[in-house]
């Protein structure tokens, strides 16, 4: 078994816990549904006993899944599918109970191996890994795979992890200005056989390297089955190879999805589950309804609202804690009023943060308000210390004062009386207290108007990408172990940086933070990015998030994870009942 990643020590342990026990500061996580709290790690194992004969789950959601492309999937929804039916060279978590969350285990991969300086890695894959076809995965699909991220006539969303490793020619293929822009056959990956993968670097691999590689935009390919599909390749089920845990079975766009067991997975004597049904369901009320019915095992996610109605009936049913998802939002600076800072400022400080988690979540525990993007307890620097711990203490939470007295600044440098903004939002019941409060708060500073624009969430993302908003809502996730996941992010012209915010000292910053050897210069020019970012106000922080979730007393073995997959069902069993 592949021994973790050198910062997978610094990651603290992270645990969810159910509501009759006080909360503890804690992220993701695993539950066992009987009153106690466990530290993550995959409840799965042969021979288990007292299991229910029926091994099917129930799911309610609020969203859809966006899309099935691995080249465009950017959302948690869609990620947390393709992480659930493909599988990559490592996986997030060890298949031992009470092992540290966010432990990197090798899945396709049998091993890896490292050269003296870094800068190569070499993998064995697995003999008799198959797709569901029946086909084997081979070397060439990796490298197929990976080419296939990196090609611009794909559009990729997520080829900047390849640059982020640091991975040879990623940043130059990249690049349009670049000689080697568009060569993704010039990428560091190549086939040595059929079943070994060789990568190699431009500088040593970075820390968080194998986490990345449990990603989906590191999956391997069929370049044959691509090709064939052609446009209709990601449509839906049936245009889709699996060679995860799961298979997807159908996809009713707009109403559900079902999951079957993939019986080619080479650890499918691991998982329990035959059956997963995901049913989408925008009404709160209607989901909790269905619970109580009996009609579904599990809530993915509730508001406090609900969850303060309900953990005096139920509380062993219900939990919560902090994820290592952050909250913010997008200012987009191609308004030019929004260009301003001291209005970007004052947006920002006449936001109550601590009133704002009590109408969000009314949960002690269930989210942290923040003035930060890199979430508290997730991952320790070279010298053990949390990321927040230099930090914390350094960015205003807000001050309905200073907002006054910079929206008088910001009016003044404008020459302007009044602004009206577009805040952009996903539909669904959860958000719109969300909504209405934030609106509230900005139109404290008189003269400003807020008008809401809740949309379908594919429809969100779109208009997200397209810059057709001027406040938007924001949540980010991490692919890896590292705080560079939620900094690289803001640099200039980067894809995700909707906020179109552009700071030269940050940009220098962050290609510091990613040439650096020495880890403890590398933590402080991270430190350092991440105070202009607030201080700049290139993005508006909201919270740390949290999740309350219910589910019935017979699921076990459910996680959600530090980092990858939001919801995790590869350990989930159902017990006798």
């Amino acid at each position: 078994m592949q021994k973790r990643s050198k910062w997978a020590k610094y990651l603290a342990p992270l645990v969810f816990v159910p509501v009759l026990i006080l909360s503890s500061c804690s992220g993701g996580g695993s539950s066992d549904s009987s009153g106690s709290s466990t530290s993550s790690g995959s409840s799965t194992s042969s021979g288990k006993t007292g299991l229910a004969a029926k091994q099917v789950l129930r799911v309610t959601t609020t969203a859809d899944i966006p899309t099935l492309d691995y080249t465009q999937a950017t959302d948690t929804q869609s990620t947390n599918t393709l992480a659930m039916v493909n599988s990559g060279l490592t996986r997030m978590h060890l298949d031992k109970l009470g092992a540290p969350s966010g432990e990197v285990q090798l899945d396709l991969a049998k091993s890896a191996k490292a050269s003296a300086d870094k800068r190569t890695y070499t993998f064995t894959l697995r003999k008799g890994i198959k797709w569901s076809d029946g086909k084997p995965v081979t070397a060439q699909d990796f490298v197929y795979g990976w080419q296939h991220e990196n090609d611009p006539k794909a559009n990729p969303a997520y080829n900047f992890l390849y640059a982020s490793a640091g991975i040879k020619n990623a940043e130059q293929i990249e690049n349009p200005k670049d000689p080697l822009y568009g060569k993704y056959k010039k990428l560091g990956i190549k086939a040595i056989g059929t079943h070994k993968v060789q990568v190699t670097f431009a500088k040593p691999a970075p820390p968080f390297f194998l986490s990345l590689l449990s990603t989906p935009a590191f999956y391997p390919q069929r370049q044959d089955f691509i090709t064939k599909q052609g446009k209709k390749y990601a449509m839906g089920p049936k245009n889709l190879l699996y060679n995860g845990p799961f298979k997807l079975h159908a996809w009713n766009k707009g109403s559900g999805w079902t999951y079957v067991k993939n019986n080619s997975y080479w650890n499918a004597k691991k998982i329990h589950l035959t059956k997963i049904t995901v049913r989408v369901i925008k009404e709160e009320a209607t989901q909790v309804n269905l619970y109580k019915a009996g009609e579904t095992d599990m809530i993915e996610s509730i508001s406090g609202d609900q969850a303060k109605q309900l953990k005096n009936k139920i509380p062993d049913q219900l939990y919560y804690g902090l994820t290592s998802t952050t909250r913010f939002l997008y200012v987009n600076q191609k308004n030019k009023y929004l260009k301003n800072a001291a209005l970007r400022k004052a947006l920002s400080e006449s936001i109550d943060r601590h009133a704002y988690s009590f109408v969000v979540k009314l949960m002690k525990g269930s989210l942290l308000p923040s003035n930060f993007v890199v979430p508290k307890f997730f991952v320790r620097g070279p010298h053990e210390e949390d990321f927040r711990a230099g930090t914390e203490n350094g960015y205003p939470l807000g001050s309905t004062e200073q907002a006054q007295k910079d929206w008088a600044t910001a009016k003044r440098e404008l020459n302007i009386k009044t602004l009206n903004l577009n805040f952009l939002t996903p539909d669904g019941d959860q958000l719109k207290n969300y909504n209405q409060y934030l609106a509230s708060q900005f139109e404290k500073l008189k003269g400003v108007h807020v008008t809401i624009n809740q949309q379908p969430f594919a429809n969100f993302l779109k208009l997200r990408t397209d810059f057709k908003f001027d406040l938007s809502y924001a949540s980010r996730a991490p692919d890896y172990q590292d705080p560079m996941t939620y900094l690289d992010m803001f640099t200039t012209g980067h894809p995700e940086n909707s906020s179109a915010w552009s700071n030269k000292t940050y940009d220098k910053l962050i290609t510091s933070a990613e040439n650096e050897a020495n880890e403890t210069k590398r933590w402080d020019d991270l430190e350092a990015a991440e105070k202009i970012l607030i201080q700049d106000t290139g993005i508006i922080p909201l919270e740390q998030d949290g999740q309350i979730w219910m589910q019935k007393p017979y699921v076990k073995g459910l996680q959600y994870p530090v980092y990858g997959p939001r919801v995790d069902f590869t350990g989930v069993y159902i017990k006798k009942h």
